[in-house]
């Protein structure tokens, strides 16, 4: 009997499921950040082709997972965006000090080589310039 062989996924694709994967076990966000009651994602790609990337936006509230890696714009890409440490130093809680809102902006470059390029292994292009705005959990 002639056992079928599994064929292996594109690697973009498997990068994905397991940044959906993280995503669903990462803590909600009140969990991570009690005192946190929205989080404001601004996402502003650039690049150097023809073709450049709409902007993304994602609130997130307190029940929303606390994970902030985003996946490249570049469906052949096979890295992601990861803002974890840009959202630790905005969220980073200081004793005794009430939370307010805050803001930081900044930009990172993908580090990921797309399908296409992958002989000559040339880097992506992709730029992301983001905006993290949170606001305060409100009393309740």
């Amino acid at each position: 009997m002639r056992v079928a062989l599994r064929k292996s996924a594109n690697p973009a694709v498997q990068r994905r499921e397991q940044l959906l994967s993280a995503r669903t076990r990462a803590a909600a966000l009140r969990r991570a950040y009690p005192d946190v009651g929205q989080l404001r994602i601004e996402l502003n790609f650039s690049d150097l082709g023809d073709h450049t990337p709409s902007p993304q936006l994602h609130t997130l509230y307190p029940a929303a997972p606390a994970f902030f890696r985003f996946v490249c714009p570049c469906a052949d890409c096979d890295a992601d965006f990861d803002l974890t440490a840009a959202v630790e130093n905005l969220l980073e809680a200081v004793p005794g000090r009430k939370r307010t809102a805050a803001s930081v902006s900044g930009k990172l470059n993908c580090h990921g080589v797309r399908l296409r390029d992958r002989a000559g292994s040339k880097a992506c292009s992709m730029e992301l310039h983001y905006k993290l705005i949170s606001a305060p959990r409100s009393a309740e």
